[in-house]
């Protein structure tokens, strides 16, 4: 059996692929725009990790019209050749190709067919972090075993998503009687320790001081969220803030109580959806739970602009649900080299840069 190639495919191995022209219009067409399938969240993400990496950026075509683009890079990992998307594992919520929905089958099938074809040496497609509401990673599975390439599917973990209403009243009204009656206990009982709280949020002029801010309260924090914020993820935060702020996509959120910063929120508002990314509290404040109240605000202040989606993203903390989010499964396909299937060669051909 020889797999179908639909799409013209070109591999891009230089980071001059991210500025590919069309690249966010691109983005736009997705099932789902997200901020990690945007050119400066994969360049920022190359510029700190891609040590030890080789960059491969496929775009698929018909005719001269872009279709999609799959930003993957290939590592040695204990003996083998892997292929995943930038972004890696840890530190990027969604992944999959860029392309509109109605082209995702065309690039599946031509996915396959470059992957069985490249003179690219690689024994394991590893895509982690597919949400399942997008549709791909269904798309890769079903036509794996379509056309008998052996394959992997785990559901490694979860996502939380919060539609959001049209307004305070009735975001509260969705909530069951029990987290409304948690959510604005929490909130009274902060606000009588100091009626004075502040909640702000960075600009410009304040983004060096906020920052360092945030990572000494994480830092701060028990257990294995005290230890995730190496010096090298720090780095990576700090790129991401300096290239997001000037796009107007950053939301760097700090409380304040008495005027001490006790809760702090790294965060992205991007497209109609609030995403947030990271978050930290100071323990000696647990009891006030200033984490949950400052993301009550935010979710409050999100309805009142108009948001339409405030995205909790991976992680299955208690606190999403008990806010309103509902869970979207995140898949990990892996495909497996499989030698003996061979594209269909008629129209398809490939070129490196």
């Amino acid at each position: 059996m020889s797999l179908p190639n639909p799409l013209y495919t070109r591999v891009i191995r230089d980071p001059a692929a991210f500025e590919i022209p069309g690249w966010r219009q691109l983005a736009a067409r997705q099932p789902r725009d997200h901020v990690f399938s945007t050119p400066d969240w994969n360049r920022v993400w190359w510029d700190e990790f891609g040590a030890g990496k080789e960059l491969l950026v496929v775009t698929f075509h018909r005719g001269d019209e872009l279709v999609a683009i799959v930003p993957l890079y290939r590592k040695l990992d204990r003996g083998r050749a892997v292929l995943r998307f930038v972004g890696g594992i840890d530190l990027t919520d969604y992944v999959g190709p860029i392309c509109a929905a109605d082209d995702q089958e065309d690039v599946a099938d031509s996915l396959l067919a470059w992957l069985a074809s490249t003179d690219v040496e690689w024994d394991e497609f590893d895509a982690h972090n597919l949400p399942v509401p997008f549709g791909f990673g269904e798309i890769l599975v079903e036509r794996c075993d379509r056309y008998g390439v052996p394959f992997g599917l785990d559901q490694e973990e979860t996502a939380a998503l919060l539609p959001l209403p049209a307004d305070w009243d009735a975001y509260l009204g969705n909530l069951s009687g029990k987290d409304r009656h948690e959510l604005r206990r929490k909130r009274r009982r902060l606000l009588r320790e100091d009626p004075d709280v502040v909640i702000r949020m960075a600009d410009e002029q304040s983004l060096d001081v906020d920052f360092k801010i945030f990572v000494e309260m994480h830092r701060g924090a028990e257990g294995l969220k005290g230890h995730f914020m190496r010096p090298e993820i720090a780095t990576f935060f700090n790129r991401v803030a300096s290239a997001f702020m000037p796009l107007g996509w950053l939301r760097l959120h700090i409380l304040e109580q008495r005027g001490a910063p006790v809760a702090s929120t790294f965060a992205f508002e991007y497209g109609d959806t609030f995403y947030l990314y990271n978050s930290a509290y100071e323990p000696e404040a647990r009891r006030l739970s200033p984490g949950f109240v400052l993301v009550s605000h935010l979710i409050e202040d999100a309805i009142g602009r108009g948001v339409k989606v405030f995205d909790f993203m991976r992680g299955p903390e208690r606190y999403k649900y008990r806010l309103g989010a509902e869970a979207v499964p995140l898949n990990n396909v892996r495909v497996d080299r499989a030698p003996e299937f061979v594209p269909t060669p008629a129209g398809v051909s490939a070129l490196d840069d």
